[in-house]
């Protein structure tokens, strides 16, 4: 116990907040400062580094999403562009906004030259312009069109090696290759060639035109170049071909020049590869190989499949179709938004050197996924992500914390899943394996989440991380498929100590699972056959509901209540029922139910049936009457003994014969109603596959020559095994009542308590039951099944809460039940034969938290008050009662804080955080959540664990995590303000040269980065003049100053004093010569703007014309035709 004179200042600090609604809609890699950068339909841009446990977030403050992200390699600069064209630049060491330049045109496409600081914007004008997105110059020269007629620009690349040249590859179809080293002098002398595929006739979708080009790039050494279209057709385009390409082909025949090759990939072509959106020529960290990696879809938008190219070498010498081969397809299974690098060690090339990954964004949401590159050039999920992106990926509908503290043995199989090798750590940083054995203690937070997809994770909190626990995962909907189960989880515990997971639904059935490295341990005595579950659940699920009747239940019970019962019916056969459409759908959402969307309390969500049901339990409802009778309550509890008869529906005191006789007869009927599951491999291997990213597909080859037949190694197919599996052994079904709360011990027992009064414990040992009970029921000894279940009972109370202890006078094990009445239960699982008893009464109604504290104390949560009954007595010791008319309590629990201090925490529905001594309950702190918190506190479901960390899991997945620390601690929140993405002693991998007798024949420089930046600068518009600043300024400024006595600072100190009478005369007219160059420079940059609005203009109307010329020259063919004129 603890006294508020040893508990430090507290407050409660923001840890991560995560909006999985806010999808991904661009993303970019830095390999060298180990920086993902994530860009959101939010119009915020997301950053994650390996050596921040958290992400920073960088605001551009539109709210219109994220198109394009860039970095400037070598540079503290980070470029997006906008939905709305506004290209804005950010400084990855202060995380703070510099400058942005709104682009005249609609940007279509984002490039950066190779060496130097000038971004490439292209525009679905036709028009390229030029952004210095350090120095904050943009350039006056920009390339127009190339094309006629007009149109977008689809890609806009740096040559990889010389960077003077430039790719641009127009919509239309054309790819012109710039030097812009001629630029200077004209833009006919700056085009060196341009390329074009005529497709065949059976390729072309439309008769008027050809195929959109889609996407286009350099290959490695920049000799070559591919584009794809969007008929499916891949092309190489080389020197020697002309303005034809090299290699013209689909993903299932090689070579569609011939026309009859043409004809044949017309016909035989798959819907799967109709069109191919992305093309990147890489080459692999490893291997001295090269390969293309192209997506494919039935559609422009609607891309499932990744292909991967093999080109041969590193130099991609392509010169015919059999240089190229089919190595992998990949099959996403989600709509791809769109595909990245994730390049090992260089930035340059484009981002296509040496790449390990792919970053993809999938989804109606997105959200992104990555694949890493085996050495055979196939694809593999990888895990590698953060636990913020793994959290977007499969959002949770619903939380559940463990109970208990974590054992080593799982502790340590925990650890193993948990090593960092995550995509943004570098290879010299990665942890190795060995390493896992110190994070052990590091662990907490252990909380088990229901997806929306149907699926159950585990997720807990190592070295203030956020990771998924990969591998441990249950599909619950091909379990429910699997034994002929409906409805949806309604309530989830686990034993952290044990493994022991239960979870039981709103139709009645739990399910009991366990933590364990051997997916084939045999736990269950006796094993039911999945067709039998079936046959039994027919008849289950059948029947009609009756009419509701007045209850504190969620939900009314049927006319029947066992299977047993049902199947000795001479009405439950089958052929006279109608079976239920989704029985073997496996769901987990029964017919005309209605999601529940958030939590009350410590089990239910509010605004559902449930929640409304219990808070009004009988006469006992939570308003402010209750609010005065707790003071009336405290008063008799501090004169006399308290009554705690008031509100229950059978007597305190119970006949034990009777009770022992009801036991026995219902024990042995219901135990055969707990039934053992077994699963073959296949089912083992589903089971755990509900999160799983989806295998390697081959697409159909027509060539024979992809690498199918490696499809069939499972060492190069699959990761490595977890080490622990989610293995489902039991499933207790007894009747169709919903489940209120289930409680897994860790001696092997689950309580789980149903609508209507009824409460069973099962025995995990025996595959037994050994309780059972109904609240609102006096023991009967010819009680059936259908009476417990609360069939008939008008109003009945329900048990709301259960905790397994251990009675410190016995030392047996106990379980004590909360209802919605504000009783508390003791059950004797020690001597099951003894009767229940009624320990306590809570002063305002509805219990929603229980705990025996060091086996004597019993802690009492409602609504409204806290109450501690010490060795377990009626008369409460001490009791809290929450000020104010309009608070209740949320969510409370026994924590232990770092500072060491033990008691209650307690969230309110004011946003408040109260901490509670033990035993007095003298109010230590009142504290308020962080400002995001207070806006889910009324919509979320809300946990805490027991080291004061609160978790918030609102709609659509969005999760919120603070915990409760000493004041002035700093968080992983806090720390963003001074957080840095940019290290400057990291040294920049060198840059590929020309080679040596080229750059000699052509007399060019090694690197022309400072003949192309003193090109585009001669003429320019600076962008920071009307405000803003340089990237990286911070750090420039604080480099080390030089010695006092340095020459060069002694050099500079005898000019300056040499020109000091110069600049005093200067100065007189600096102020002139200011105000002069500002008028210019605003009368420029508005020149600039009219100048660009007429291009733009121009532009439209010489494209309306032509389609006036057009028309007119149609209309003067069919007068002709019809003999007119």
């Amino acid at each position: 116990m603890s006294s508020p004179s040893i508990v430090p200042e507290l407050e409660v600090i923001e840890d991560r907040a995560v909006d999985p609604a806010a999808g991904a809609t661009a993303t970019a890699f830095d390999p060298v400062q180990g920086v993902l950068a994530v860009g959101h339909s939010t119009g915020s841009i997301s950053l994650f580094a390996a050596k921040y446990t958290t992400n920073s977030q960088l605001q551009s403050g539109s709210g219109s999403p994220i198109t394009h992200i860039q970095f400037i390699p070598g540079q503290p600069a980070l470029v997006s562009i906008d939905e709305q064209g506004m290209l804005r630049v950010f400084d990855l060491d202060t995380l703070e906004f510099c400058f942005a330049y709104q682009v005249p045109l609609a940007p279509t496409c984002l490039g950066v030259f190779a060496g130097t600081t000038w971004v490439l914007v292209g525009t679905d004008g036709g028009r390229v312009y030029f952004v210095d997105a350090i120095n904050g110059r943009k350039s006056d020269f920009s390339i127009g069109c190339l094309v006629k007629p007009t149109s977008p620009v689809a890609a806009v690349e740096s040559h990889p090696v010389e960077a003077e040249k430039i790719l641009i590859a127009y919509s239309e179809g054309t790819c012109v290759i710039c030097d812009l080293g001629k630029a200077s002098v004209s833009e006919k002398a700056m085009v060196l060639s341009k390329h074009r595929f005529e497709h065949p006739e059976p390729l072309n979708q439309t008769a008027q035109s050809d195929p959109w080009l889609l996407c286009a790039g350099w290959s490695p050494t920049g000799d070559r170049l591919a584009a794809s279209y969007s008929n499916g057709v891949l092309a190489i385009f080389g020197p020697g071909s002309g303005s034809a390409p090299l290699v013209a082909r689909t993903i299932q025949c090689p070579d569609i020049l011939p026309k009859e090759a043409a004809m044949t990939a017309a016909a035989r072509m798959d819907r799967k590869l109709l069109s191919i959106s992305n093309v990147r020529w890489c080459t692999h960290p490893q291997l001295d190989r090269s390969f293309l990696a192209v997506t494919s879809g039935s559609t422009v938008k609607l891309q499932n499949y990744i292909h991967i190219l093999g080109t041969g070498g590193r130099d991609a010498n392509v010169k015919s179709s059999r240089d190229i081969l089919v190595n992998d397809s990949y099959d996403i299974g989600l709509p791809l938004v769109a595909l990245g690098t994730v390049p090992g060690e260089s930035p340059w090339r484009n981002g296509n050197d040496g790449v390990r990954g792919l970053a993809v964004l999938v989804g109606r949401n997105p959200h992104i996924q990555v694949l890493a590159l085996q050495p055979d050039l196939r694809l593999k999920a990888s895990k590698a992500l953060p636990g913020e992106l793994k959290w977007c990926a499969a959002p949770a509908t619903q939380q559940f914390y463990s109970e208990g503290e974590l054992s080593t043995a799982l502790g340590r199989a925990l650890a193993q899943l948990l090593v960092d090798s995550t995509l943004i750590t570098s290879n010299s940083a990665r942890v190795d394996a060995d390493t896992a054995e110190p994070r052990v203690k590091d662990i907490s937070g252990l909380c088990c989440c229901v997806e929306s997809s149907g699926g159950l994770s585990l997720w807990c909190i190592s070295s203030r991380r956020l990771h998924r626990c990969d591998g441990v995962d249950l599909d619950l909907r091909y379990l429910a498929r699997l034994v002929g189960a409906e409805g949806q989880v309604s309530s989830v515990s686990m034993s952290a100590l044990s493994g022991l997971l239960a979870i039981g639904t709103d139709t009645g059935e739990t399910f009991i699972s366990v933590l364990t490295s051997d997916p084939w341990a045999s736990i269950a005595q006796n094993y039911t056959p999945f067709a039998e579950l079936c046959r039994l659940a027919l008849p289950y699920y059948s029947e009609r509901p009756q009419e509701p009747q007045p209850s504190d239940s969620p939900r009314n019970t049927r006319p029947y209540s066992t299977q047993a019962d049902m199947l000795q019916s001479k009405h439950s056969s089958v052929v006279h029922r109608s079976r239920s459409t989704s029985l073997h759908e496996g769901n987990f959402i029964r017919r005309n139910s209605k999601r529940l969307s958030s939590s009350f309390g410590t089990l239910f969500r509010r605004g559902s049936s449930a929640s409304g049901h219990l808070k009004s339990a009988s006469k006992q409802s939570v308003d402010a009457n209750d609010v005065l009778n707790a003071g009336v309550l405290n008063i008799k509890a501090a004169v006399a003994g308290v009554d705690i008869s008031p509100g229950l529906a059978r007597p305190a005191e119970l006949v034990a014969s009777a009770w022992a006789e009801q036991l026995s007869r219902l024990n042995a009927e219901m135990s055969t109603m707990v039934y053992g599951l077994r699963f073959n491999a296949a089912e083992q291997q589903r089971l755990a596959g509900a999160s799983q990213p989806n295998q390697n597909a081959q697409a159909p080859a027509a060539d024979g020559r992809s690498s199918s037949q490696t499809h069939a190694d499972p060492s190069q197919a699959s990761d490595r095994q977890p080490c622990l599996h989610v293995l489902p052994f039991m499933l207790a079904r007894f009747a169709y009542s919903s489940v209120v709360s289930v409680v897994a011990g860790h001696s092997g027992m689950v309580a789980i308590s149903y609508t209507g009064g009824a409460i069973v414990v099962v025995d995990i040992a025996g595959q037994s039951v050994v309780l059972v009970d109904n609240i609102n029921l006096a023991p009967n000894p010819d009680a059936s099944v259908n009476k417990i279940f609360g069939n008939g009972i008008v109003e009945p109370a329900t048990i709301s809460t259960m905790a397994f202890a251990v009675d410190s006078n016995s030392s047996k094990q106990i379980l004590l039940a909360g209802t919605s009445r504000g009783h508390i239960y003791k059950y004797s699982l020690g001597d099951p034969s003894t009767p229940p008893k009624v320990v306590a009464r809570a002063p305002t109604g509805l219990v929603e938290y229980l705990a025996l504290e060091d086996g004597q104390t019993l802690v009492v949560g409602t609504p409204l008050s806290i109450s501690v009954h010490p060795q377990l007595s009626a008369k409460p010791a001490a009791i809290y009662n929450l000020p104010g008319s309009n608070a209740q309590l949320v969510r409370m629990r026994i924590v232990r804080l770092s500072s060491g201090w033990r008691g209650i925490a307690a969230v309110d529905s004011q946003a408040k955080v109260i901490l509670l001594s033990l035993p007095d309950l003298s109010e230590v702190a009142r504290l308020t959540l962080p400002g995001d918190a207070q806006k889910l506190v009324h919509s979320a479901e809300i946990c805490i664990d027991d080291n004061g960390r609160i978790q918030m899991l609102g709609s659509n997945g969005r999760l919120l995590q603070t915990h409760i620390a000493a004041r002035g601690r700093e968080s992983e929140a806090n720390r963003n303000a001074r957080r840095s993405y940019f290290n400057m002693q990291l040294p920049l991998p060198p840059q590929p040269t020309r080679k040596g007798i080229t750059s000699w024949l052509l007399g060019k420089a090694t690197d022309p980065s400072a003949d192309i930046d003193a090109f585009l600068g001669s003429h320019r518009r600076d962008l920071l003049s009307s405000g803003g600043r340089k990237p990286g300024a911070q750090l420039r400024a604080e480099l080390a100053p030089l010695d006092p006595e340095h020459p060069t600072l002694a050099l500079n100190k005898r000019s300056r004093q040499d020109s000091k009478v110069g600049e005093i005369d200067r100065s007189l007219n600096a102020d002139e010569f200011s105000e002069t160059k500002d008028m210019l420079e605003k009368r420029g940059q508005q020149l600039d703007d009219v100048s660009e609005a007429v291009q733009h203009l121009s532009m439209q109307s010489e494209g309306f014309l032509k389609k006036v010329r057009a028309y007119n020259a149609e209309q003067e063919k069919k007068s002709k035709r019809f003999g007119l004129f």
